[in-house]
C-alpha cells in the first residue's frame, strides 16, 4: 500500500543553505529518483526557505545550519512546530557540531558534516529516510484512510430539497467551526459517470488515500451523486495532483472547482452554482464536449435570469465570449436557436410553477419574463396545448 502511496506524485525536497555551489551540486549531482525523490525548490537561508516552505509543503527539508537572516536551528523549529512529521536533514561543519546537537534535541532526522558528503553517505540518508515517509504514510492510510467524510443533512436539505432552514443551519457552521474553508478555501465538485453508488463510495474513498498527511480537509456528501472537497490554500496542489492522477486511472471522475473563497456568502453562491452546473449537465445533451463549460454557463446564466428579455449579446458577453462565437457554438452544442431554447426554458419553469406553488398566472408570467397576462395565456396554450388553469388542475 504505501509504495503506491507515494508513488505519485514523488517525495518533495527542500533544500536551504546560504551556499549557491551546495545548493546545486546536491540538486544536479544526486539521483533523486532512485529514492522516489524531487527536489521541489532550494533557498539561501531561513526566510526564504520558510515561505518555500509553506509554499510547497516538503516531505524533506536538506537545511545548512549557519545561515543569514535565518539560521538552520530557527528555520528546523519553525518547520518542526509547523508540520511535526516533516523530516530535517542538517548540513553541518565540524565547527558547527553543538548546533547540531541542538538540532537532534528538536528532533531532527541526521546530520551530515560537509566535509564527509559523499555519494555513499548521502545515499544512505536518503534511503532511510524514504523508508521512513514509506513507514509513516502506511500507517496513516491503514489509520485514516482518507478525509473526514461527512454526510451532510444540512448540505443535502438545502441543495436537493431547498430548505432555508437547513441553509441557515450550514451557514453557521461556516462561520463557526469551518470558518477555515472561507479564508482562502477552494471547492472542488466531484462527479462520477455510469458507476453504482457503492462504486462510486469506494472509488472517491481511494482517491484521498495519498492526501491523508493534509490539514483543513473535509469531503462532503450530499446525496448519492454529490461530493465536495473543501481544501485549504496548503492543500489546493496535492488536491489538484491527485485528482488528475485518479483522472488517468478511472475515467469516470470528472469535477468542477472554485475558490479562493474569502466568505461564508461566497462559499454558499460557489457550492450553489456548482451543483447547478452539474444538474444541467446531467439533464441535457449536448452534442459535444468543445465548448461545455462555456456552454452550461450561458444556460446557468439563462435559468437565473428567465424574468428578464434575455439577449444573445448580453449572455456571450457574461460568459466572456463574441456574440456571433456564441450564437454559432449554442446552436452546436444544443441543436437548437437560442430563441427557442430560453422559450423552452421559460415553459418549463412555468410548468415548475403552476404545478409546486398556487402563484396566479399573472405572478407566473412575471417570473418567465412575460408582462402581459393575456399574451403569456395564449403562448403556454400554444405551447402546452392547455390553458394555465386546466395544467394546474390536470397536474395538481
Amino acid at each position: 500500500m504505501a509504495e503506491n502511496t507515494i508513488n505519485e506524485p514523488y517525495i518533495k525536497v527542500l533544500i536551504v543553505d546560504d551556499e549557491q555551489l551546495v545548493r546545486k551540486g546536491l540538486r544536479l549531482t544526486t539521483d533523486w529518483t532512485k529514492h522516489q525523490m524531487i527536489v521541489v525548490d532550494d533557498a539561501p537561508n531561513g526566510c526564504v526557505g520558510w515561505d518555500k516552505f509553506l509554499e510547497h509543503r516538503p516531505h524533506v527539508v536538506i537545511t545548512d545550519i549557519v545561515m543569514p537572516e535565518m539560521g538552520g536551528i530557527e528555520f528546523a523549529q519553525k518547520v518542526r512546530k509547523e508540520a511535526p512529521d516533516t523530516k530535517i536533514l542538517f548540513l553541518s561543519c565540524h565547527r558547527d557540531f553543538d548546533y547540531a546537537k541542538q538540532g537532534i534535541q528538536i528532533g531532527i532526522t541526521d546530520y551530515i558534516v560537509k566535509t564527509s558528503l559523499d555519494e555513499q553517505k548521502l545515499d544512505q540518508c536518503l534511503d532511510l529516510l524514504h523508508q521512513e515517509i514509506d513507514k509513516q504514510l502506511a500507517k496513516r492510510a491503514d489509520a485514516v484512510p482518507y478525509p473526514p467524510t461527512v454526510e451532510h443533512s444540512e448540505l443535502a436539505g438545502w441543495l436537493l430539497d431547498k430548505k432555508q432552514t437547513a441553509r441557515n443551519q450550514f451557514m453557521q457552521r461556516l462561520e463557526k467551526e469551518w470558518k477555515w474553508m472561507t479564508s482562502e478555501g477552494y471547492i472542488f465538485h466531484i462527479f462520477l459517470e455510469g458507476d453504482s453508488p457503492s462504486k462510486r463510495s469506494e472509488v472517491v474513498s481511494e482517491l484521498f488515500l495519498p492526501m491523508t498527511d493534509q490539514q483543513d480537509m473535509l469531503l462532503l456528501q450530499s446525496g448519492e451523486e454529490n461530493y465536495f472537497l473543501i481544501c485549504c490554500s496548503q492543500g489546493l496542489q496535492a488536491c489538484s495532483e491527485e485528482l488528475l492522477r485518479s483522472k488517468i486511472n478511472n475515467g469516470s471522475i470528472g469535477w468542477r472547482q472554485a475558490g479562493p473563497i474569502m466568505s461564508p456568502d461566497q462559499w454558499m453562491s460557489s457550492v450553489h452554482r456548482l451543483h447547478r452546473l452539474r444538474h444541467i449537465e446531467q439533464e441535457l445533451e449536448l452534442a459535444n464536449d468543445a465548448h461545455k463549460e462555456d456552454i452550461l454557463n450561458a444556460i446557468d446564466y439563462i435559468d437565473l435570469h428567465l424574468h428578464q428579455d434575455l439577449r444573445a449579446a448580453e449572455i456571450a458577453s457574461k460568459i466572456g465570449v463574441s456574440r456571433s462565437y456564441f450564437s454559432t457554438i449554442f446552436k452546436e452544442a444544443t441543436g437548437s436557436s437560442l430563441i427557442s431554447f430560453i422559450s423552452d426554458r421559460k415553459l418549463e419553469r412555468a410548468k415548475a410553477l403552476l404545478r409546486s406553488t398556487s402563484f396566479r398566472a399573472d405572478e407566473i408570467a412575471e417570473k418567465v419574463g412575460i408582462n402581459d397576462a393575456k399574451y403569456f395565456s395564449k403562448w403556454f396554450k400554444k405551447s402546452a396545448s392547455l390553458t394555465p388553469g386546466q395544467y394546474r388542475l390536470q397536474t395538481k
